[in-house]
């Protein structure tokens, strides 16, 4: 017969059979495949989720507009306006100009969490301009739109159509004070006015109306809030100013033709870029997808921890369903069924394992998305940029990527066995019992794994990938991480008879000891395994806490000697990395001048678009550095003359993280975009920076402010006067300024910590879930290597061996095997943090950190991995005692 046509047979005869003897290593199996497949899911979701929150933000902001013009640093003047009317011409295009901020509400008395408020957009367009645009593209294109402006035009509509058509209400709203228009998704709960911070002040906003969409439009974010143009302008201190001007052509024939028409004046008017710069509306959205690509490839990396430590179980566990079907095997054989028909059966197997595994794993990932989602989100806030994301959406796509990651794993897992399964020869049907199998010749080459270890240090001396919006992605980091943790997986089974031979020596004459260390003597390939599984995720948990260890104590040390002041004053309306929210100078030197301050040191932080890519250029009081602050440095200035205003006009100081990406050293010139035009700078050092992986550049305030004509403050440094006390006169000025978020000393470098911490969040559930996998995996290597021993285990019971006796003898085994696993993986951790700290972590992020090991952590995870090995392995024993000889399988 045929294969095709024997396949179905065999397939419901044996495979179905035999799950239906074993149902609960089947489900142990599955669970195990089904956890490393949701991790990964789950992961994707919530970095899915967390961007694309973003992305839908911004594609209802401008989704609509054909092009966007900004500056390259600072605002845009609204006396471009006519200039650019005037350059188009006769071209049938609306400009829309635009003033952007964000606010949230205010703090709760003893709030700690920086980051967890929520936040809004206040758009400021002009209402009476994107009436009438909103009124023409619903003509054109059927529906009031996606972009800013038409949000705009909505709420004016909608404040038209709330009072049955008057237009008066429009008019009389834009002659009243500022008043905002919010989302229909937003619940007021009965208020009609807004608490809202913005800047240092906390403001009192009447609601004007609810802004209407279409049925076919995308629906308003429920954060959004529409302003009229100068009423946000003088509330924000930007009179004149504008954050954008959109673009909207009218519709007609030749509209591509028109687009690119319309984008080479705006270009051409624009200096190239030097007066500013033209996007598209989506590029916003590229940017944000860019700047956290490389955290996101390290996360979804890292996600992968669990299904490594499957591979290896289930690998395992297919392989040793074949020694113990070998029977079975041995009489289809003996019927003439083919080893190709053999091999195809067993592939089928593991397709159908994948297949269920990974529709399991998908639905475990959506699940476990929906908690990781916050921890991504509120990582990415502090940063980042804004998101309001709170749950993870499920699409085809991700249930494709999920299924197909299981399928994958089972085939490549179960190849071998397939291969393994078509060698057996009819001949076994003729043996009682069956002797334990080495193991594949790749888990038994010592050559091998020298080789692996050899590639993945090579590999460590590979530049990072990078991609075009300046993010780096150390994909040859990662692939020698791996190299290390097969070959070292590889080399742990090596360890297996030494440890045995030296417990041996101390335990001589303890019959138990001596049976259960007789079987480790020349292990077999399922010990070779679960060693290397166990070496796995010990190895890179423990590579992972040394990894988060030495950011702990470079971040301590880095706080300690940067934060030097009494106490630190920023907008509490700031909900993101986001530089938006600021405090307003006569604020700033009201504070400066409480007689209680002896000193105060201001920053203003302003994003740039330096080299096409986006990075931020701060001012402050370089003196202050020098005198009451130890800056970190990574290559120090050669003088001091960065830190004396009379000097300084054309030295600035760069973060490591800045030359990381820009490819750029001390001594090398900048050309820095500032609103008065191009600023030749030249690099006097570079200090470590642990807050912003997009770089900064640091340079005196004093000409930042001429460069900018600004002198509003991101945040402000306090030292007191002797005797002072802090809580005091944080207490005083809150109660003058509720709109602050006030940190004395103590206070934000337990802040700074806390966000740093929480951003391994996610880590510490995804180190445990691979160690929990892999000593599961123990106790499946255990059973398996049980049910092959029946006989001898039969024999031991005869010779008085008392089922207490059976189950410390597999203890015994167990704790060998974990043993000689952390044993393995504690060298691999060690070079595994090494190259976390020193390429991985380098390359994504431009940090350099200090090299701490956890000793602690690292006994504490050894003897929980030993303890939970030995205790798994002594129920599996107790289990196995009572086996009987002739259990079918």
């Amino acid at each position: 017969m045929s294969a095709p046509l024997i396949l179905p047979t065999l397939w419901r005869r044996c495979s179905l059979r035999h799950w239906r003897l074993e149902p609960r290593s089947t489900l142990l199996l599955l669970a195990i495949l089904s956890l490393g497949v949701g991790v990964f899911v789950s992961i994707r979701l919530a970095n899915n989720a967390a961007v694309a929150s973003f992305t839908r933000f911004t594609d209802t902001l401008t989704g609509q507009s054909d092009w966007i013009i900004q500056a390259p640093a600072g605002t845009l003047p609204d006396s471009v306006l006519p200039e650019i009317r005037r350059a188009l011409g006769s071209e049938p295009v609306h400009l829309v100009p635009v003033v952007q901020a964000t606010a949230s509400t205010p703090p709760t008395v003893g709030e700690t969490d920086r980051f967890g408020r929520p936040s809004y957009t206040l758009l400021g367009v002009d209402l009476i301009g994107v009436s009438n645009l909103a009124r023409q593209l619903a003509a054109e294109r059927g529906y009031f739109g996606q972009s800013d402006s038409s949000d705009s035009s909505d709420a004016a509509a909608g404040s038209a159509r709330g009072s049955e058509g008057a237009g008066s209400d429009l008019w009389t709203s834009l002659q009243s004070g500022p008043e905002v228009w919010v989302s229909p998704r937003l619940d007021l709960a009965g208020r009609d006015r807004l608490s809202l911070v913005l800047d240092e002040r906390v403001l009192e906003l009447p609601v004007a109306g609810v802004i209407p969409s279409a049925a076919e439009a995308p629906a308003v974010p429920p954060t959004l809030l529409v302003l009229d143009l100068p009423k946000l302008q003088t509330l924000l201190g930007k009179t004149g100013e504008l954050d954008r001007i959109e673009f909207v052509l009218e519709a007609g024939p030749d509209a591509d033709a028109r687009r690119d028409r319309v984008r080479a004046v705006l270009e051409e008017l624009g200096g190239q870029g030097a007066r500013w710069v033209v996007t598209s509306p989506g590029a916003e959205r590229e940017t944000a997808a860019t700047m956290t690509r490389a955290f996101r490839l390290n996360l979804t990396v890292l996600s992968l921890i669990a299904l490594l430590v499957g591979l290896y179980l289930i690998f395992q566990a297919l392989d040793g369903a074949v020694v113990r079907r070998r029977g079975e095997i041995g009489i289809l054989r003996s019927l003439g069924v083919e080893e190709r028909t053999i091999q195809r059966l067993w592939l089928l197997e593991s397709a159908t394992l994948g297949l269920f595994g990974g529709a399991l794993g998908v639905g475990l990932g959506w699940l476990g998305a929906q908690g990781a989602v916050r921890a991504v989100g509120q990582t990415i806030n502090a940063l980042y940029f804004s998101t309001t994301v709170q749950a993870a959406g499920l699409t085809w796509t991700e249930v494709a990527i999920g299924l197909s990651l299981g399928v994958v794993t089972s085939l490549i897992a179960g190849w071998w066995a397939a291969q393994s399964a078509a060698r057996v020869p009819p001949a076994q049907i003729l043996q009682r019992g069956v002797g334990p199998a080495p193991g594949p010749p790749i888990m038994r080459s010592l050559g091998l794994a020298l080789a692996l270890l050899a590639i993945g240090w090579a590999l460590t001396w590979v530049p990072p990938w990078r991609f075009a919006g300046g993010g780096r992605f150390p994909l040859a980091g990662f692939v020698a991480a791996f190299t290390w943790i097969f070959g070292g997986g590889i080399l742990s089974a090596f360890l297996l008879p030494e440890v045995a031979r030296l417990l041996r020596r101390f335990t001589r004459g303890a019959a138990t000891t001596s049976v259960a260390l007789s079987h480790l003597r020349a292990p077999s390939g399922r010990h070779r395994l679960a060693v290397a599984a166990l070496h796995c995720a010990v190895g890179m948990t423990a590579g992972m806490a040394i990894l988060v260890g030495s950011f702990d104590f470079t971040v301590r040390n880095w706080v300690q000697s940067s934060l030097q002041a009494d106490l630190y004053l920023s907008s509490s309306g700031a909900q993101s990395a986001t530089p938006q929210n600021r405090i307003r100078p006569e604020a700033a030197d009201a504070i400066a001048a409480h007689p209680a301050v002896q000193f105060s040191s201001r920053l203003v932080a302003y994003p740039i678009i330096y080299d096409e890519q986006a990075t931020l250029l701060s001012g402050t009081d370089l003196s202050a550095l020098l005198e009451r602050s130890q800056l970190p440095w990574v290559d120090e200035p050669r003088d001091n003359a960065v830190f004396n205003p009379a000097e300084n006009a054309g030295l600035v100081l760069v973060s490591e993280a800045f030359t990381e990406r820009f490819q750029v050293r001390r001594g090398d010139t900048l050309r820095l975009p500032t609103p008065a035009g191009p600023q030749p700078v030249t690099i006097a050092g570079v200090f470590a920076d642990y807050g912003n992986e997009r770089g900064s550049i640091l340079a005196d305030r004093t000409h930042t402010r001429a460069w900018f004509d600004d002198d509003h403050v991101t945040n402000v440094s306090l030292w007191l006067r002797p005797g002072a006390d802090a809580e005091t006169v944080r207490a005083d000025l809150l109660e003058r300024y509720p709109g602050l978020s006030i940190f004395t000393n103590a206070a934000l470098r337990a802040e700074v910590l806390r966000i740093f911490r929480q951003t391994f969040a996610i880590t510490y559930a995804l180190e445990i879930i691979g160690v929990l996998v892999a000593v599961i995996g123990l106790a499946l290597t255990l059973t398996s290597v049980l049910l092959d021993r029946r006989d001898e285990l039969t024999t031991l019971r005869a010779i008085g061996f008392s089922r207490r006796e059976l189950a410390r003898a597999t203890a015994i085994e167990g704790a060998t095997v974990a043993g000689a696993a952390v044993l393995g993986g504690t060298a691999l951790s060690l070079a595994l943090g090494w190259l976390l700290i020193y390429v991985i972590n380098k390359q994504s992020f431009g940090w350099t950190l200090g090299f701490a090991v956890p000793w602690g952590q690292l006994l504490g995870l050894a003897a929980a991995v030993v303890a939970a090995g030995t205790a798994v392995s002594w129920w599996v024993g107790r289990w196995g005692a009572d086996l009987p000889a002739d259990r079918e399988e």
